[in-house]
């Protein structure tokens, strides 16, 4: 083994939180950020490719999608670079995302999605690094008007995020240490059960030559 893989590569981060039968990762590390709302007890994994609307449009992948047992749709993002499009985009699979789930007749308040993006680089100017955006409409002359909470975006940008000045009982604190640097996050981090199997996982994965090509 030459060293671990990133976990923040798209296609190691599917292969730990993306698969059936390691899903109790990926709800750990939900409930962690999403701070129980909703709180998440089981999710259903889906096909991640996005259903075009009309012939003209173009075809999008999302890197790992699932659904909460309230019918919450998740879309959970991985993008190492700030491409200067990442709000854009986010708005883009989110909104998709919930024309996708809304059925004739069904109530519009019924369909809702949350939009996690993981990011290697800054893409906002605030201090810390996790970050929801909500919708809102901004006219010039007045207050902001909040339009909907059931559209969610969530940004962990990685680079502002420092495990030493951070709660280390904290879950979590324990799964963006895994993510930014699994080599030396604080091994305490270790005793907690989803954490050892994503490391053991990672380190499983890393030894092998197929998925290092891969990746």
């Amino acid at each position: 083994m030459t060293g671990l893989l990133d976990p923040t590569l798209d296609y190691i981060f599917k292969t730990i939180f993306g698969q059936e039968d390691r899903k109790h990762l990926l709800i750990s590390f939900l409930n962690a950020l999403l701070k129980g709302q909703p709180q998440i007890k089981d999710i259903t994994l889906e096909n991640t490719e996005l259903a075009k609307i009309l012939e003209t449009d173009k075809a999008s992948r999302l890197d790992i999608k699932a659904t909460t047992g309230d019918g919450t749709k998740l879309d959970i993002e991985i993008q190492c670079k700030n491409t200067g499009e990442i709000p854009e985009r986010a708005i883009y699979y989110t909104c998709k995302m919930v024309a996708g789930q809304k059925l004739a007749g069904s109530p519009y308040v019924d369909q809702k999605a949350i939009s996690i993006w993981i990011l290697g680089e800054n893409v906002t100017s605030l201090e810390d690094p996790v970050n929801e955006a909500g919708l809102m409409y901004k006219p010039k002359r007045a207050h902001p008007l909040d339009m909907s909470d059931s559209i969610r975006i969530v940004f962990i940008e990685l680079q502002k995020f420092d495990p030493k000045n951070a709660d280390a009982k904290d879950m979590l604190t324990a799964w963006l240490s895994f993510l930014k640097d699994p080599v030396y996050m604080d091994k305490a981090f270790l005793d907690i059960d989803e954490v050892s199997t994503a490391m053991d996982t990672l380190k499983y994965i890393s030894a092998d030559d197929d998925v290092r090509a891969i990746a």
